[in-house]
């Protein structure tokens, strides 16, 4: 079953943030968009510590060895002064930092961490073996350094799951979706992404149903399967969404063979998808086809389209937290406080 929750303090303005890169040095690779994102963060009151490794580059897939980057989230946990550590993006080997993680102090001294994409192994293994309330939401350089600044929703939703000691209530519903597509054209000319009407959220299965919370992106959810740090999926809604290219259908329909095998769909309470990243409509819908068999005969709601994932407006949600799905109105609520 899943574990008690160990809640961070809450984070507010005038904290400081920690910045790490536990897997791909984008800051190297990145350098405006990770500057304007320093400076994003800044102007939301935060105080900085950029820790030693977070700018290195030490290949083309990671920014420095595997003990040095563990050595930067242990150092940031340990620090009586810094109350949240956000990552600057993600990546494709995060996992490798877990048998390095001093588990002790983790739960001596919560913080608040916050990541997406690859960081579901830190969040996801960190909340299995701890309890920690971890945050699946905006990083560093995609969503805080945006072209044009932070988008409004994402801030405001970090800070109410964050700062607030008390449920965020019903995750808000956007009508709009970014995609950086034109990535190349927004940096080049200094214009914000561009931003798309969204389909509404899409209940593919009816039903209500209550339970702690797991998010993740569906590759990286295979990585902690079979291993200690594996957490248990019994219960849980789960929010799954979808990288970017070249990650394709027949990709997601590889990945959820692997978590049905598993048993991973077996008991959950709902399952929410998120809006796929850069797929047109055809190839969302026939995800949704391919979703729906590998949980045919499963009884419980489902629901897609839901803000969050690799498009933005990016959310933030909470490891672990009671959360509620109707998914014939399309809601999800956030029953309990993410923060103590």
């Amino acid at each position: 079953m899943p574990v008690e929750l160990l809640r961070p303090p809450a984070l507010r303005p005038g904290d400081r943030v920690a910045v790490v890169s536990p897997a791909w040095g984008g800051p190297a690779d990145l350098p405006e968009p990770y500057r304007r994102g320093l400076e994003a963060m800044r102007s939301a009151g935060f105080g900085l510590r950029v820790m030693p490794h977070a700018e290195a580059r030490r290949n083309d897939w990671v920014s420095a060895t595997a003990a040095e980057r563990a050595a930067d989230l242990m150092a940031a946990f340990a620090d009586p002064d810094v109350r949240g550590i956000v990552c600057t993006i993600g990546g494709n080997h995060s996992a490798q930092l877990l048998p390095h993680l001093d588990l002790d102090v983790i739960r001596t001294h919560p913080t608040v961490l916050c990541g997406y994409s690859d960081i579901t192994t830190v969040l996801q293994g960190l909340h299995a073996r701890t309890g920690l309330v971890g945050m699946y939401g905006p990083a560093v350089i995609p969503q805080w350094g945006a072209v044009g600044g932070v988008l409004p929703y994402v801030a405001d939703h970090f800070a109410s799951v964050t700062g607030r000691v008390e449920a965020a209530g019903a995750l808000p519903r956007v009508g709009y979706e970014v995609h950086d597509d034109d990535f190349d054209r927004a940096e080049a000319t200094e214009t914000p992404l561009r931003q798309s009407p969204a389909v509404p959220r899409e209940p593919l299965r009816a039903g209500r149903a209550e339970g702690p919370l797991l998010a993740g992106c569906l590759p990286s959810c295979r990585h902690l399967i079979g291993t200690p740090w594996q957490p248990d999926y019994t219960g849980r809604v789960l929010v799954l969404e979808t990288p970017e290219p070249p990650y394709q259908l027949e990709d997601a329909d590889a990945d959820l063979t692997h978590l049905r095998l598993a048993g991973c769909l077996d008991n959950l309470a709902a399952l929410v998808l998120c809006r796929p990243y850069r797929w047109d409509a055809a190839t969302t819908s026939a995800f949704h086809d391919v979703v729906m068999d590998h949980v045919r005969g499963l009884d419980y709601p489902v629901l897609a389209r839901v803000e969050g994932g690799h498009t933005d407006p990016l959310p933030t949600y909470p490891i672990g937290v009671r959360t509620f799905v109707d998914a014939s109105a399309a809601e999800i609520v956030f029953t309990e406080a993410a923060v103590a």
